[in-house]
C-alpha cells in the first residue's frame, strides 16, 4: 500500500470518528452540556448559560443548540458548529484533542470506529419553569427513578388511566394521569382531572424527586417512539390522550398523537416531529378546538409537514349500521358539542365505517389555504431568527427575550420576545409603522402593527399599553420605567429593510387577490390587513372541490337561477380585471321558495353560511361590510328587513361602489370607503314595489343596479326547474342548505388560482368584448335601450364567469350551462320589465296620463274659447290647473282635442313631487323629445298663454293628442324590444 493510500485511509477512518463522536455527543447532550457548562437553563431547543471561558455574569448571552450542537457567544461573536469545537473551545485545545476528550467521557474507544455504546442517564439541565426553591426538571427520567414513581394521587386514590409520554428512543419523559371523580353538585357531569407527572432533581443537593407538574415548554408529544419506530406511517392528532387511543382504532394504519394539556397548550408544544410527516388532525366538536387545529394546520403547512388534513366533523352526526359486513349509516346519531374521537368510539363507529366515509370522500377537509407571501415572510423571518440577524443596533433578540446590549457593560432583559417583522405603509405610502409579533403567556402568536406615530406619543404610551394589554410581558427584575425606555429604542431604532403593505380591504391588490387567510397570486410584498372598522367576511373552505361539485355543482344544470346564482359568485374576482362597475341582482316572489337557499349555494363559492349577511343594517353598516367584500360576492338575504327610507340610497351606494364623504370631529375629511363587487339579494317584492308602499320615490336607475330576477321559474316547483332525483323541491332546498354548511370555499380558491396568472388575466380582459357583443346579439332587440344595455353586460359577465370557471374545472358542469342560464334569467328580466326600452320615458309618459285620466275633470278648470272660466261649470276643488276642448276639422273628419294648462308650481309640486315620481327636470326632457309639451320660440318647456291670467304667467301646455300618441309609439317600441 502506498504512502498516499495509507494516507488517505487514515483521513477516512479520523472523519468516522469524527462523526461518530458527533452523533453520540447529541444522544446524550444533556449530559456533555452539564459536564462543562453546568447551571445552564433550556429555553425551548437552546441551551443558555455563562459563558466560563470569560468574566461573564449574565446567564443567556452563550447558547448551544440541542438538535445539532452549534453555540454562539454574543458578546465576543464567538462560534461554533458541534460539540466538539465546543469542547476546544472551552478546553482551550485543539480539536483533535477535544475529540481524544470527548470520546473519553462518552466512554468510546478511539481506535476502532463503531456503533456509539447506549447513552448515558442523563444529567438534569436547568430550564425554563424551574422552581425557585432550586429543583429542576430531568428528563428522560433516570432508569434508577423509576421505580419511585407514585402509584397513587395523594387526594384522588387511583389513577383511571395512565399516559406515558416518552421520547423517540422509548424513554420516559413524563407521566400524564386521569382522575375520574365525583360531580361536585348534583345534577352536574362527574368531573375528570389531569394530573402530570415528572422527575425533578435539587440542583444543591443532588437529591431527585417526583412532582406532579407538567415539563417546561417545549413538551414532548404522546407516542414519540411510536413515530420514530415508523417514519412512513401517516399521523393522526387528536387534542387529547383518550381521544388519540381511539383515533387510533378508528384509524389503525396512523399513528396518533397529542399534546399536554389540551388547547390552551399548543405553541407550548414541540412540533417538529411532525416535519415532513402526512398529518390529520382530529378537533373536538366545538368551536376552540376548530379554530385550534385550523391554527396548528397553517404552523404544520409552514414547518414542512408533508400533507395536512382536517378531519370533518359532519358526517358524525349518523348511526353506524351494518348490512351484512358492509359498514353503513343510518339517520338519527348522536353528536354533541365537545365530542371527540373517543365519544365516536363509544357509539360503536368501527374502523370499517371510517373507511367508508373516506371511500364517499366525506372523511377529510383541506385546511384553510396558506399565503404565498406569508409563508414567504414566515420562512424569512424563521432564517433570520435562526441566523441571529440583528434589526436593531444595541439589541439582541433570543428565545428568552429582547435584551439591550451597552457598549460596555452587561446585557440588559427588556421583555418577552418581540420580533419586529417589517416597516408598514399604505398604499400611497402614508401611515407608517412596525409589524411586530410575540406570543402572549398562554402561547399564543399576536402580531400587531404599530403606527408609528404611536411611538412619539407622550413616553410612547399607545404604543406600549396596546402590547402589554395583548399580553407581552417586560422583565419584572428590572424597574417598568427602564424596560419601557429599553423597548421604545428598539422599535424607535429599527433598521431593517423588509417592508409590508397596510391594506383595509379584500380582494386585488396588484396582481395578487387577498383572502382573510393570506395572498394568492403574485404579491410582490407582504400584505397586511389592517381591520379599521371593516367587518372580515367570512371566507374559508370546508370540504374538497370535488365534495362541493357533488353535492351542490352537479345540482345547478338546469336549474336557471341556481346556476346564475352560483356564476354571480364568481364573477366577483372579475369586475377589477375588467374595470367594470359593481351591481346586484334580486331574486324576488312568494315566501318559502328556496330564495335563502339559493343565497347560501352562491356563498358556498366564497364559505360557509354565515357568509351570508342581512338587509337589516343601518347605511353606515354596509359601507364597511361592502368594502370588506371588495372584489367578491356580498351576499344580502331579505330586502324587506331593511328600512324604506334608506334602501333607495343604499341600493345606488352598492352599485356606486363608494360610500359617504365624512369628516371627523376636526373637521378633517376621512377616506372614503370604497369597493368593487357584485351583490346578490332577495325578497318577497320587487325593489319598486317596497319603496312604493313606503311612499319613497323609486327610479329606473336603482332597476338597472339591482336586476330584478323573479324567483318563480314556471316550472311549478318554485325556483327550480330539476329536482335531479329528489322527491320535492323542499327535500333538494334541504339537500343544498345541509351542503352549503359542510363543503365551501374550495370554487373560489380554484378560480383565484387561474384568474391570478398574467396569462390569463390577459385572456379574461380580450375576451370580454367579444362575450359581451354575442350576449347582446343574442338577447336584445336593435333598438334596444341603454338601460337593458347596461343589464345585458352584468348577465353576459356572470355567463362569461360561469363558462371560464367551467373550462377550469371548478363547476363540473358541461359548456353552455351557464351561458343558457344567463340568458333565461335576463329573458325574465326583460318579460318583467316590459321589455328592452326605455323604461323613464314608459314612466313619465304613464304618470301624465294616469293623471289627466283620473284628475282631467275634477281638478282642471274648465275654459270656454276666450280662455275664460266657464261659469256654467262645476267649482274646481285642489287645482291643477285649467283645460279647453276644441273640436277641429270637418267634412266627417272632426274630432276633439284637449289641451291642458299646469301652471309651474302644481307642475313641480303636485304632478312630479309625489313620492316614486321622477323630477319635473327628468320629465321635462322626457316630454320634450317626445313632442309633448308646447314649446315657445327659445325651445322652453313652459310657455306664456295670451288670456288667461295675464300675458307674463308661464304654463306647462300639452294636448291629450299629443300625449296619446307618444305613449302608443312608445308601446309599439316595448312590443318590438320584447
Amino acid at each position: 500500500m502506498s504512502r498516499q493510500q495509507r494516507n488517505a485511509g487514515l483521513s477516512a477512518d479520523l472523519s468516522t470518528r469524527f462523526e461518530r463522536c458527533k452523533q453520540a455527543a447529541l444522544n446524550v447532550v444533556e449530559g456533555v452540556l452539564a459536564h462543562w457548562l453546568p447551571g445552564g437553563k433550556v429555553q425551548k431547543r437552546e441551551y443558555v448559560v455563562k459563558n466560563p471561558a470569560r468574566d461573564d455574569r449574565h446567564a443567556g448571552s452563550f447558547s448551544v443548540n440541542l438538535d445539532h450542537g452549534g453555540w454562539f457567544d454574543f458578546a465576543t461573536k464567538d462560534k461554533g458548529g458541534d460539540l466538539i469545537a465546543l469542547v476546544a473551545y472551552l478546553e482551550r485545545c485543539e480539536q483533535l484533542d477535544a475529540l481524544k476528550r470527548l470520546e473519553d467521557f462518552l466512554g468510546l474507544d478511539g481506535s476502532t470506529p463503531g456503533e456509539a455504546p447506549p447513552p448515558r442517564p442523563a444529567t438534569p439541565l436547568h430550564s425554563k419553569g424551574v422552581s425557585g426553591d432550586g429543583w429542576e426538571p430531568t428528563a428522560p427520567v433516570p432508569e434508577g427513578a423509576l421505580a419511585s414513581m407514585p402509584k397513587r394521587h395523594p387526594k384522588h386514590g387511583e389513577p383511571w388511566k395512565c399516559w406515558e409520554y416518552r421520547n423517540a428512543e422509548g424513554r420516559l419523559m413524563m407521566v400524564v394521569e386521569r382522575y375520574n371523580l365525583p360531580s361536585s353538585a348534583k345534577g352536574e357531569k362527574p368531573r375528570k382531572v389531569f394530573s402530570p407527572l415528572s422527575y425533578w432533581r435539587h440542583a444543591g443537593t443532588g437529591e431527585g424527586k417526583w412532582q406532579r407538574k407538567s415539563l417546561p415548554e417545549p413538551r414532548p408529544l404522546l407516542n414519540l417512539d411510536r413515530l420514530a419506530a415508523d417514519p412512513g406511517a401517516p399521523v393522526v392528532v387528536c387534542e387529547g390522550e383518550k381521544a388519540a387511543d381511539a383515533a387510533s382504532l378508528l384509524l389503525p394504519g396512523y399513528v396518533a398523537t397529542c399534546w399536554p394539556n389540551g388547547v390552551s397548550s399548543l405553541g407550548k408544544t414541540d412540533f417538529t416531529p411532525l416535519k415532513g410527516r402526512h398529518v390529520v388532525l382530529w378537533p373536538d366538536n366545538d368551536p376552540a378546538g376548530i379554530e385550534c387545529m385550523e391554527t396548528l394546520a397553517s404552523d404544520l403547512q409552514v414547518l414542512g409537514s408533508a400533507t395536512v388534513r382536517l378531519v370533518n366533523l359532519t358526517p358524525f352526526n349518523r348511526v353506524p349500521c351494518w348490512e351484512g359486513e358492509r359498514a353503513t349509516f343510518g339517520e338519527g346519531g348522536e353528536w354533541h358539542e365537545k365530542d371527540d374521537a373517543a365519544d365516536l368510539a363509544g357509539r360503536e363507529w368501527t374502523s370499517e365505517h371510517m373507511k367508508a366515509l373516506a371511500s364517499e370522500g366525506l372523511l377529510y377537509r383541506t385546511p384553510p389555504p396558506i399565503s404565498k407571501s406569508k409563508g414567504k415572510e414566515s420562512a424569512k423571518s424563521d432564517k433570520r431568527r435562526k441566523a441571529g440577524v440583528q434589526q436593531t443596533p444595541g439589541f439582541s433578540v433570543k428565545d428568552t427575550g429582547v435584551y439591550a446590549i451597552p457598549e460596555d457593560g452587561e446585557p440588559r432583559r427588556v421583555c418577552d420576545r418581540l420580533d419586529i417583522i417589517a416597516q408598514t405603509r399604505d398604499e400611497r405610502g402614508h401611515n407608517w409603522g412596525l409589524l411586530v409579533e410575540f406570543k402572549d403567556p398562554d402561547g399564543v402568536a399576536k402580531r400587531w402593527n404599530i403606527p408609528a406615530e404611536a411611538l412619539i406619543s407622550e413616553g410612547a404610551k399607545d404604543a406600549i399599553s396596546p402590547l402589554l394589554s395583548m399580553g407581552l410581558k417586560l422583565d419584572p427584575k428590572r424597574p417598568a420605567r427602564n424596560t419601557k425606555n429599553d423597548l421604545i429604542g428598539y422599535l424607535q431604532g429599527y433598521a431593517g429593510q423588509e417592508r409590508a403593505r397596510l391594506v383595509d380591504r379584500m380582494g386585488w391588490h396588484g396582481d395578487a387577490y387577498l383572502l382573510p387567510a393570506g395572498a394568492i397570486g403574485d404579491a410582490s410584498e407582504t400584505l397586511e390587513f389592517i381591520n379599521s372598522g371593516a367587518e372580515l367576511p367570512a371566507i374559508e373552505e370546508g370540504g374538497s372541490l370535488d365534495e362541493w361539485q357533488t353535492h351542490i355543482g352537479s345540482l345547478c344544470p338546469g336549474n336557471d337561477r341556481l346556476t346564475l346564482c352560483v356564476c354571480v359568485a364568481l364573477a366577483g374576482p372579475l369586475l377589477h380585471l375588467l374595470g367594470l362597475e359593481s351591481g346586484g341582482f334580486h331574486l324576488y316572489g312568494e315566501s318559502s321558495g328556496g330564495k335563502t337557499t339559493h343565497l347560501q349555494a352562491a356563498a358556498s363559492v366564497y364559505g360557509s353560511p354565515k357568509i351570508v349577511r342581512s338587509w337589516r343594517s343601518t347605511d353606515n353598516a354596509l359601507e364597511s361590510i361592502a368594502a370588506a367584500h371588495s372584489d367578491g360576492l356580498l351576499a344580502l338575504d331579505e330586502i324587506g328587513m331593511c328600512s324604506p327610507r334608506i334602501i333607495g340610497e343604499t341600493v345606488y351606494m352598492l352599485g356606486n361602489g363608494a360610500g359617504k364623504a365624512r369628516a371627523n370631529d376636526r373637521g378633517n375629511g376621512k377616506p372614503v370607503r370604497r369597493w368593487r363587487l357584485l351583490f346578490l339579494s332577495t325578497g318577497e317584492k320587487t325593489l319598486e314595489q317596497h319603496m312604493d308602499e313606503a311612499g319613497q320615490m323609486h327610479r329606473a336607475g336603482m332597476d338597472v343596479r339591482m336586476l330584478g330576477v323573479p324567483a318563480d321559474a314556471g316550472a311549478g316547483m318554485g325556483l327550480f326547474q330539476t329536482l335531479h332525483g329528489f322527491e320535492s323541491a323542499a327535500d333538494l332546498s334541504d339537500h343544498l342548505k345541509a351542503s352549503a354548511s359542510r363543503f365551501y370555499g374550495t370554487p373560489l380558491v380554484k378560480m383565484l388560482e387561474r384568474v391570478t396568472v398574467p396569462a390569463t388575466m390577459a385572456h379574461v380582459i380580450k375576451g370580454y368584448p367579444a362575450t359581451l357583443a354575442r350576449f347582446e346579439k343574442e338577447t336584445l332587440p336593435p333598438k334596444a335601450s341603454g338601460q337593458a344595455h347596461r343589464a345585458a353586460g352584468r348577465f353576459a359577465l356572470v355567463a362569461m364567469a360561469g363558462e371560464l370557471a367551467t373550462d377550469w374545472g371548478v363547476t363540473g358542469w358541461t359548456r353552455y350551462t351557464a351561458w343558457n342560464a344567463a340568458k333565461a334569467c335576463f329573458a325574465a328580466w326583460l318579460a318583467e320589465r316590459g321589455g328592452a326600452g326605455d323604461q323613464e320615458e314608459a314612466k313619465v309618459i304613464e304618470a301624465l296620463c294616469h293623471l289627466i285620466e283620473a284628475h282631467g275633470e275634477a281638478r282642471f278648470t274648465r275654459l270656454n274659447a276666450d280662455f275664460q272660466p266657464d261659469p256654467h261649470a262645476p267649482r274646481t276643488v285642489n287645482k291643477l290647473g285649467y283645460r279647453r276642448t276644441e273640436t277641429l276639422g270637418g267634412a266627417g273628419r272632426m274630432n276633439t282635442v284637449t289641451t291642458y294648462y299646469i301652471t309651474p308650481a302644481a307642475w313641480g309640486k303636485d304632478v312630479w313631487g309625489r313620492p316614486g315620481m321622477p323630477s319635473a327636470r327628468q320629465a321635462n326632457k322626457v316630454l320634450k323629445a317626445c313632442e309633448v309639451l308646447q314649446l315657445d320660440h327659445e325651445g322652453k318647456t313652459s310657455i306664456k298663454v295670451g288670456g288667461l291670467k295675464g300675458s307674463s304667467v308661464r304654463y306647462y301646455v300639452f294636448t291629450d293628442e299629443a300625449l296619446y300618441r307618444a305613449r302608443a309609439a312608445a308601446n309599439d317600441e316595448q312590443e318590438q324590444a320584447a
